[in-house]
């Protein structure tokens, strides 16, 4: 009965794997639910997808705010015009200190060009604590912020400086970095 049911057994597998394929190398995607979430009062966006396939991977420089990604998830693609250039702020460009800081702190900035500058005090939740918006003439402002009315914790200055000309090939080079302050006890 041993040798029966081995040949049985064999006989059963071989018809039954007779019709599969082992891996297929066609791609295959189902999406079955997702959205966005975008809060224009903090500084969070967010894009989910549920089913989708999971060769999806995101790339970018150390040095970039750039996002590169493959895949089906593409974010921002109901935009499709020619995008602006975001860069960050160079090392030699600001100076943040003390940091940390019991309260009070400053923030200083040696860009060399001009435009709009913007700048959102926010808690390490993303809500925006204070806001701030003023021309950059070109060259080095002080800004001083003041954290004592708030609790111990890490804390971000967001800043965005939109420059008043565009590049030669008519695109717009934004400068924009977070910058990380952390309150200790007075």
């Amino acid at each position: 009965m041993g040798k029966f049911y081995k040949a049985w057994c064999v006989l059963l597998l071989a018809g039954a794997t007779w019709q599969a394929t082992a891996q297929s190398a066609k791609p295959f995607v189902l999406n079955a639910a997702g959205g966005s979430f975008n809060d224009p009062n903090s500084y969070f966006h967010f894009e989910w997808s549920i089913g989708e396939l999971t060769l999806i991977n995101a790339m970018a420089p150390a040095d970039s705010v750039i996002l590169l990604t493959h895949g089906v998830l593409q974010p921002c693609t109901e935009f499709v015009t020619k995008s602006n250039i975001s860069t960050l702020f160079a090392t030699g460009e600001y100076r943040l200190f003390p940091n940390p800081t019991a309260g009070r702190f400053e923030l200083d900035f040696f860009v060399r060009e001009s435009g709009r500058m913007e700048l959102q005090l926010t808690d390490s939740y993303g809500k925006i604590l204070e806001r701030r918006e003023y021309l950059y003439s070109g060259c080095c402002r002080i800004e001083f912020f003041n954290l004592t009315p708030y609790p111990t914790g890490t804390y971000y200055v967001i800043a965005k400086l939109s420059p008043n000309r565009n590049n030669s090939d008519g695109r717009m080079i934004t400068r924009q970095s977070g910058f990380r302050v952390v309150k200790i006890g007075n």
